[in-house]
């Protein structure tokens, strides 16, 4: 079996790079995910997801990603137990990121970053 989800969405808040003891760096991005149908109100419901970013596309995300932008994330599920401050544990889904597709002009490039460090230059339209 494999690990794999694709997830394409708007970054929903501002986020920062930080930097652990051992040199790693991480990024914790929001992404909000419009379904793709009405609910009973006939609005369209948004689903609000957790996208962990490692080394090199924490780097890519901070220089190119802001609030707002359109972001395609293909990575791995995450499942763990996450503390509450009233000390209750809640099970959390998170993406874990290996390849970012950038979707807006408004980025400093249209590219694909995957983990591997390379660059794909591609023409998204």
């Amino acid at each position: 079996m494999y690990n794999y989800l694709m997830l394409v969405g708007t970054i929903a808040k501002d986020f920062e790079l930080k930097e652990l003891d051992e040199g790693k760096r991480v990024v914790q991005l929001e992404l909000a995910i419009t379904r793709s149908f009405k609910n009973q109100d006939g609005e369209y419901d948004c689903d609000f997801v957790r996208i962990t970013l490692w080394d090199f596309l924490a780097d890519i995300a901070k220089e190119n990603l802001k609030k707002g932008n359109t972001v395609g994330v293909k990575g791995r599920v995450f499942p763990h137990m996450e503390q509450l401050a009233s000390g209750a544990y809640v099970p959390l889904n998170e993406l874990v990121g290996e390849r970012i597709i950038f979707f807006d002009k408004a980025t400093k490039a249209e590219r694909q970053v995957g983990k591997e460090d390379e660059v794909f230059a591609e023409d998204l339209d």
